[in-house]
């Protein structure tokens, strides 16, 4: 199942929990923003795809688990909150952790901190909110959320 609605600002995908569906809701978030001017497309497909595949592989939940990616343009920055089913992590515990150098998985989260210009998670840890600006800081900087999930 995959869906996909304009919405106010933006498209507002749903799709079933596969990552087959990553690819294309990656490529229909960014056929959008090229359409709007020039964005940093390398960053934001980055973004989006590590918070998809944290939904879609970590989302829990039933065989029919739907993830949701909502785009928004907001002047000159793009918004993409992602939220899946499942009930979440504490994601308190994962900021500012880098995996061990043998692990396979486990950067997501330390990707996003680089590349993003705000992060924000909710409380449980199932939405996860990026912003990227036109113009933000260069990737890699120490920008690290604080206890309420929000960085800036």
């Amino acid at each position: 199942m995959y869906q996909s609605r304009g919405g106010p600002g933006g498209p507002h995908l749903v799709f079933s929990a596969e990552t087959a569906n990553i690819d294309r809701a990656v490529a229909e978030v960014s056929d959008y923003l090229s359409g709007h001017g020039r964005w940093p497309l390398f960053e934001i497909k980055l973004l989006l795809r590590e918070a998809l595949l944290n939904a879609v592989l970590h989302g829990g939940g039933g065989p029919r688990r739907e993830v949701s990616c909502r785009v928004r343009l907001a002047g000159d920055a793009v918004e993409c909150t992602v939220s899946d089913q499942g009930p979440g992590f504490d994601w308190r515990a994962r900021l500012g952790r880098l995996p061990s150098p043998e692990a396979e998985s486990g950067r997501g989260i330390c990707i996003m901190q680089a590349y993003a210009d705000e992060l924000t998670f909710n409380a449980a840890g199932n939405v996860v909110r990026l912003v990227k600006k036109r113009s933000g800081p260069s990737p890699g900087t120490d920008a690290r959320p604080d206890d309420t999930g929000k960085t800036t």
